[in-house]
């Protein structure tokens, strides 16, 4: 009897630990989350599997951006980087969230060794669907040279109780497939006028 309990109380802490803990997803649990349909990746390499985390590989669609804030959007299997440009791009995978795993992605420091920042704004809400979209800024003093299909960042899996309300309800990003840009209207203009306007001041 006391070993049936003794079993019941491990295989409690056993669904606990994978299932409702807080924490990243390490590799083995990642491997079991994809296996069970909890997280669904497309075009995912399994060899991209890390302890911690998920190496996600660099697309073909770019949007750059000009010297009056526009942006240019390209199709193109290399592109390189020039120092203090900046540009969107695109992850190969394509990630389905549920509402118990949110996502944390970050740069790897192969890249940042070499100046590429990937941008600092990489939360992806339980809920989310679409390919993951990298901001990169080239804070190096060389040209940098970006190839389809390299690694260019990592994906951290947290698990979290599940959501009230979850991204596909609010999404503005929801479903992305190329190097969407912001959401937000005319902030680069109304930025402008800001200038303009404190330089008519200074000038007067």
């Amino acid at each position: 009897m006391i070993f049936l309990i003794v079993l019941v109380i491990l295989a409690f802490f056993a669904l606990y630990l994978l299932f409702f803990s807080s924490g990243n997803l390490v590799d083995w649990q990642l491997k079991l989350y994809l296996k069970l349909g909890l997280l669904k990746i497309d075009n995912y390499r399994e060899d991209a599997i890390q302890p911690n985390s998920l190496d996600v590989h660099l697309g073909n669609h770019f949007a750059i951006q000009l010297n009056d804030g526009a942006f240019e959007e390209i199709i193109a299997d290399e592109f390189v980087l020039q120092p203090r440009d900046f540009v969107l791009a695109i992850t190969k995978e394509y990630f389905h969230f549920g509402s118990t795993l949110h996502g944390v992605l970050q740069g790897k420091s192969s890249w940042a060794r070499v100046g590429l920042y990937v941008e600092s704004a990489g939360l992806f809400d339980s809920g989310f669907e679409g390919v993951a979209v990298v901001e990169l800024t080239n804070q190096g003093k060389a040209p940098l040279l970006l190839k389809s299909g390299q690694p260019i960042a990592q994906m951290i899996f947290q698990k979290n109780l599940p959501v009230f309300k979850s991204y596909k309800k609010k999404g503005h990003y929801q479903g992305q497939k190329k190097a969407t840009q912001t959401w937000m209207k005319n902030v680069i203009e109304k930025t402008k006028q800001k200038i303009s306007i404190k330089e008519e001041y200074i000038t007067n």
